[in-house]
């Protein structure tokens, strides 16, 4: 592996194809036409080769946690990719893969006949296996590029502590960051290519999900809908009517206050530079904006730091020391309550807000940041270890959550352990890890009123 520009690492050391037709640019996480480095820069390839543009997007069906849910979100944004891949010249292939008779090593039928590969640089879930195992098995180059966040993942070189180590550094390079990027068009255009993979028309989500061999109980999110127009749509309700409150309203649940645009940058809908410019382009007050881009790019960046410079990124292990020590002094402490996996999955405890947030997040596919702190805490302190209360958490968010199984994830629920905090006041159970309950939480804000609301969804 080596990394050639800020964005960008070759991840094997083979020559190009002379005689290929095509460049292909395997898209697994930026799923966006536009403002997207990891296109760019196979366009730039192309241009070089003078060949066309082939974008190749998969959807398996065995993917960790594949549900409706997610298959839902994805393919609800297949089809404007392929109106507006059409209009730049480029051919854009699809392909569902059902169940285990589907077509297989599409990806690898696709390079037989690509000068090289260009593919997502994405630090954690199956993104990391996938480049690993298409750099050992192509025998053309394969390019990783970083399309994650505003700033490129590797200006970082060690994992940083917490957010008040990587936010003057943020600070420091923000300006020369936070710009659009410059597109390139493809000038040899794909009119008329064929080329080696099925495809999958995507005319009837509801059908074609249907038919996939993945766990149908978890149904399509009643309140958001995937695709880079539904997440701009989203955008441009919060900039112009919300962010103008964000610093007062982003931490009541009861109140449409937040951005919610946490999906649609999970799922690469939307480049998290097009959201910051945004708002900062907006007329909201200052304080507001400050307070919305502290969220998107160092909290956030934060997230990928972690994921991309901790191997133990999914488990406790990437806990700091005095976690593991305060965790060590108070594992025996006896819990007032244990709930089992399902009573949680199903919202079945004596805690009313926190049933909320549950069903907020089961029928919805998401859950107010601020009442996912409480979330989390709470399961720390209705579970038999840490080590179950980690594996619940993990389970319940990357099973439920159309941004699960993203490094702002992880780094969330390791938060509620103590992750990029500090210690508190000792106390059981939690040792000196902050606290939370549902009684102070829901005094801070209309708690029935949000109550209600879920319960209305």
């Amino acid at each position: 592996m080596q990394q050639i520009s800020e964005r960008v690492q070759l991840l094997n050391e083979r020559e190009p194809n002379p005689e290929g037709r095509y460049v292909l640019y395997w898209m697994q996480m930026f799923k966006r036409v536009s403002q997207n480095h990891a296109l760019e820069i196979a366009i730039r390839k192309a241009n070089k080769f003078k060949v066309p543009l082939v974008v190749y997007e998969g959807l398996k069906y065995y993917y960790p946690w594949a549900n409706d849910r997610i298959h839902s979100f994805i393919l609800e944004g297949v089809e404007e990719k392929r109106r507006e891949f059409a209009k730049r010249g480029i051919k854009y292939v699809f392909f569902l893969q059902m169940d285990e008779n589907s077509a297989k090593q599409t990806v690898a039928a696709l390079a037989r006949d690509a000068c090289l590969i260009v593919t997502d640089d994405y630090p954690c879930f199956i993104i990391p296996r996938h480049n690993a195992v298409i750099a050992e098995r192509a025998e053309i180059p394969v390019y990783a590029v970083d399309s994650c966040g505003v700033i490129p993942m590797s200006r970082f070189e060690k994992e940083e502590y917490a957010a008040y180590t990587i936010r003057p550094k943020i600070k420091r390079m923000l300006g020369d960051y936070l710009k659009p990027l410059d597109e390139s068009e493809v000038e040899t255009r794909a009119n008329g290519l064929e080329v080696n993979c099925p495809k999958t028309i995507v005319d009837d989500i509801p059908k074609l999900v249907a038919e996939c061999a993945i766990d149908h109980s978890v149904p399509p999110s009643g309140v958001y809908k995937g695709g880079s127009a539904a997440g701009r749509e989203r955008l441009a309700k919060f900039v112009g009517e919300i962010l103008s409150d964000y610093g007062a309203a982003r931490n009541k649940p009861d109140r449409d206050g937040s951005s919610r645009l946490s999906s649609y940058l999970h799922f690469g809908f939307l480049s998290p530079v097009e959201v910051a410019l945004a708002a900062k382009n907006s007329d909201a007050a200052d304080e507001s904006k400050e307070a919305f881009l502290e969220e998107l790019i160092v909290r956030r960046e934060l997230s990928f730091n972690m994921t991309r410079l901790n191997p133990d990124y999914d488990s406790l292990k990437c806990l700091p020391d005095w976690v593991h020590q305060t965790m060590r002094k108070h594992a025996d402490d006896p819990r007032e309550k244990i709930y089992t996996l399902e009573q949680l999955e199903n919202a079945e405890t004596d805690d009313p807000l926190w049933n909320a947030a549950q069903m907020e997040l089961v029928k919805t596919g998401e859950i107010h940041n601020y009442v996912r702190m409480l979330w989390g805490k709470n399961v720390i302190g209705w579970s038999r270890s840490y080590e179950d209360a980690f594996e619940t958490l993990v389970h319940l968010n990357n099973k439920y959550a159309l941004d699960g199984r993203d490094p702002n994830s992880y780094a969330g629920i390791l938060w509620c352990f103590g992750k990029h905090d500090r210690p508190w006041m000792e106390r059981p159970v939690f040792g000196t890890i902050r606290y939370m309950t549902s009684n102070s939480t829901g005094k801070k804000f209309d708690s029935k009123a949000y109550i209600r609301w879920v319960t209305g969804l």
